[in-house]
């Protein structure tokens, strides 16, 4: 609960405050689920980056106190010199799992989660916006919503570089109607790309 109110990022929030309302759509399983996953995963995110962060702190410390305490030439390590080495010797062994724990951090891929994340967010307010492809659904919210449906859990399963590779690729419509309306737009697209190149090559000669 604290997370929610003082780490949630504000995107994330007013998406999932979009996707909350009193209509029978906000209750389906598809909006519910991407909702948690949405949430969960910018958790994960967040608080990934904090325990990040959180070791190079501490790797920055460790370096400057060993370097402070290795120095020769310091004045206020005259005294006690014994007791200087066994804390350099207790701070030099912290340094180095602090190193082990960040080197495991890496495999976390923050950058790809904070993409999701944008993905994920961008995908809906595509379906509320009725965006593009969401549009060939007109009043069939059921289909839509199993579209939306596919299309959030593929940027889930996929790596970003993949999802955004094939984004000419989307999921297949959940209609058969949408599927004919979506190839007789790209038809139309083809053919008028044809006609402009006929018109290139035409001008060229």
């Amino acid at each position: 609960m604290c997370f929610r109110y003082f780490l949630l990022n504000p995107n994330v929030a007013a998406m999932l405050e979009l996707m909350t309302g009193e209509e029978a759509i906000y209750h389906q399983p598809s909006i519910i689920n991407y909702r948690d996953d949405l949430y969960n995963l910018y958790k994960s995110y967040k608080l990934r980056k904090i325990y990040s962060y959180f070791l190079r702190f501490l790797q920055a410390s460790a370096g400057v106190g060993i370097t402070t305490m290795t120095t020769a030439n310091n004045p206020y390590f005259k005294d006690n010199v014994d007791l200087i080495n066994i804390i350099l010797w207790y701070v030099s062994i912290s340094n180095n799992i602090v190193n082990l724990l960040l080197e495991k951090t890496h495999s976390y891929n923050l950058p790809d989660e904070k993409l999701k994340i944008k993905l994920l967010i961008s995908e809906g307010r595509k379906y509320l916006d009725n965006y593009k492809d969401y549009s060939l659904y007109e009043e069939d919210e059921t289909n839509k919503l199993r579209y939306f449906d596919k299309c959030y859990h593929e940027i889930l399963d996929r790596t970003p570089y993949e999802y955004l590779i094939y984004q000419g690729r989307r999921p297949s419509h959940a209609s058969i109607d949408v599927k004919q309306r979506r190839l007789e737009i790209l038809r139309e697209a083809w053919t008028e790309n044809d006609e402009v190149d006929n018109i290139i090559i035409c001008t060229d000669l």
